[in-house]
């Protein structure tokens, strides 16, 4: 009974974080086409932001059926689907795109998250700030050393 839930479980995040890496992610391509694009004339790129408010409006109402009642996405404590989530949330903030007050779950979600002292440890570190932690964590390494380590990818 207990490996059934588990499985459940597993399964539960594997299935929110394909819909957060796919469709909640790709919403937002429209918005950052309109802000990176270049060469872009105002009425492409008022088009490009108009249509990324529309996608991403509709995967909040999608989420938010999704979130649940659990305190996380897959219940009592913070998974990896949280994680991606989380990264991902705040492009509305960034592209002042919907108001958090009209999803109250992933509002909700979206604090529990934004004020664990683990997403301020990644939001630090992310800015190039002094991270206070654990100790857990050595350092950083650079992209570069881990694709030359990691050898020819093919």
């Amino acid at each position: 009974m207990l490996v059934q839930l588990l499985e459940l479980a597993v399964d539960r995040m594997h299935q929110l974080m394909a819909f957060i890496n796919t469709s909640f992610t790709a919403s937002f391509i429209p918005l950052w086409a309109a802000l990176e694009a270049e060469g872009l004339d105002d009425g492409a790129k008022d088009t490009l932001r108009e249509f990324g408010r529309h996608m991403v409006t509709h995967r909040h109402e999608q989420l938010e059926e999704l979130v649940g009642n659990d305190p996380y996405l897959v219940g009592d404590k913070p998974t990896l689907a949280d994680a991606i989530f989380v990264g991902v949330a705040r492009w509305a903030d960034f592209h002042e795109v919907v108001e958090r007050g009209r999803y109250p779950r992933i509002e909700a979600l979206q604090h529990r998250l934004e004020t664990d002292p683990a997403f301020e440890f990644a939001l630090a570190i992310e800015g190039g700030d002094q991270a206070l932690g654990g100790g857990a964590m050595k350092g950083m390494v650079p992209l570069e050393e881990l694709m030359h380590a990691a050898g020819p990818m093919v």
